[in-house]
């Protein structure tokens, strides 16, 4: 769940005019990556998350933290006695997500927060809280579910078998694809699961970042069926997101690429008439939407 704070490392090549002119407009408006996506467009509709559940399995988060207007609920899955995030992890992911202070916007501020903490201050989790945890994500019906973490432990298998279950009970889990580039064969797990929309992350030249993971899932070798993985990439450099009390600061990482993306799905789920979600919602509905969606953001900037 690591990643690295003001990572300045870009990656250059050559580029016409129209595409160094939109790569100075990205340096100059990356601070809101909100901007980079059109999420404006989407709040001047109306669409800001209403209504979307929201689960952030990390660090946890403060009740009173004043970036946030509707944390619906927090749980603790540790064996420590706090609910709050003492690390800085899951305020940060939070905020990308759903943060509404002006310095560093969320995707989605009205999507309700469910702050699930399945990390300790010394970062250290352990399986039985994380089937704990999704056992109750399930049993109060989750819209998406964002994991910012990953490991290479595809041999967890009571781990694998309750994501497959999540999922079976259309919850979008979008998982963090790691930060173990530049070499191949180097994805975490869940991110690297079918049904998982896996995220990748780029910098503001539109590179893969070069600690982003990729491909192919190193479990499948050489018998697998190749997939491609990960399912999306998006911004992971220098995003600005909420401190553990209050203020922003730059974070990068396939840890910040998620939530970048989860509040993407967050607002999209917002369009979806809320008694007809679960019978559209679903990984195999979610992912030709953000492939449709990351080419016409492709597109746009050309």
């Amino acid at each position: 769940m690591s990643f690295s704070e003001k990572e300045k490392h870009f990656h250059h090549s050559g580029l016409s005019n129209s595409s160094l002119n939109w790569s100075r407009h990205l340096l100059m408006q990356r601070s809101q990556v909100t901007s980079l996506f059109g999420a404006d467009a989407l709040w001047r509709k109306g669409y800001t998350g209403a209504k979307v559940k929201m689960a952030i399995f990390d660090t946890g988060i403060r009740a009173d933290h004043p970036h946030f207007r509707n944390i619906k609920e927090r749980t603790n899955w540790t064996n420590e006695d706090t609910l709050n995030d003492n690390l800085g992890h899951g305020t940060f992911v939070a905020g990308v997500i759903a943060g509404e202070d002006a310095e560093c916007l969320g995707f989605a501020p009205d999507t309700e927060i469910y702050a699930f903490r399945v990390f300790t201050d010394a970062q250290v989790s352990y399986t039985s809280w994380f089937l704990d945890a999704f056992n109750y994500a399930i049993a109060i019906n989750m819209d998406v579910l964002n994991l910012s973490i990953g490991g290479p432990d595809y041999l967890d298998l009571p781990f694998v078998e309750k994501v497959w279950e999540i999922t079976a009970n259309n919850i979008i889990m979008v998982s963090a694809i790691g930060n173990d580039g530049p070499l191949y064969g180097t994805l975490n797990n869940p991110a690297d699961q079918s049904d998982v929309i896996g995220v990748g992350g780029i910098d503001y030249s539109d590179h893969i970042a070069s600690f982003s993971s990729r491909g192919m899932s190193t479990w499948e070798i050489p018998h697998g069926y190749g997939r491609v993985k990960p399912d999306v990439v998006a911004y992971g450099r220098e995003i600005m997101g909420s401190k553990i009390s209050t203020g922003c600061k730059q974070l990068s990482g396939t840890s910040v690429a998620s939530p970048v993306f989860a509040g993407v799905v967050c607002l999209l789920v917002s369009i979806i008439p809320e008694n007809r979600r679960k019978e559209i919602l679903n990984p195999a509905s979610m992912k030709p939407t953000i492939s449709g969606v990351e080419t016409i953001f492709l597109k746009t900037k050309i």
